[in-house]
């Protein structure tokens, strides 16, 4: 048996309340804090690699976790969500949220459907012969979907609605989960150091 950590980033400076989308937003110092935090906690799980999001968000989190010892590799597959929506303010994140997804169609950009083909075919692969203990750090969406997919669910309904998709891992969290000989032994959801 073996562990796959699903992490999401940790928190990251965002003073404007911009939807951050792919741009090169960096830690703040409470999310180099708590990156610091999870290398401790992963120091003694036999971490053999780390799969991450390029993002400066997840790479910075990938980076403080691997501090040189372990292997790192960034997989476009694992990116934030693309949107012509990035970098756009509303006054409140909340209510700009509606707008990240919902011009995809004049504008371009990504469904959840395109989502879930590129994190399933990660998944796919990279667990064809699993035998270590890995970390995945990527984004909320992107780990919310892959959760779901692994477990033979699919977020994705025809209105791809955000009340489709249950409660995302907070920045900082991560679900642990145990793969043996190719199968789900056991998930522990939801964990913060």
């Amino acid at each position: 048996m073996n562990s796959i950590y699903l992490l999401r980033h940790c928190a990251y400076n965002n003073p404007l309340n911009i939807l951050p989308g792919r741009l090169p937003v960096e830690l703040s110092q409470e999310g180099k804090e708590n990156a610091l935090r999870l290398k401790e906690y992963f120091a003694d799980k036999n971490i053999k690699h780390i799969y991450a999001s390029a993002v400066m968000r997840a790479k910075q989190t990938a980076e403080i976790i691997a501090d040189h010892n372990i292997p790192l590799t960034f997989d476009q597959r694992l990116l934030e969500t693309f949107s012509a929506y990035q970098g756009y303010w509303e006054g409140n994140v909340n209510n700009a949220w509606n707008h990240f997804f919902s011009h995809r169609n004049e504008l371009g950009g990504e469904s959840f459907i395109d989502i879930e083909k590129r994190v399933a075919s990660f998944w796919d692969e990279i667990t064809s012969d699993l035998h270590d203990n890995i970390i995945i750090c990527s984004h909320g969406d992107q780990l919310q979907i892959l959760f779901s997919y692994i477990h033979g669910q699919s977020l994705v309904a025809e209105d791809e609605s955000e009340e489709n998709i249950p409660g995302w891992l907070d920045r900082g969290e991560f679900i642990e989960i145990i793969w043996d000989e190719g199968k789900i032994a056991k998930t522990k959801r939801k964990i913060q150091v």
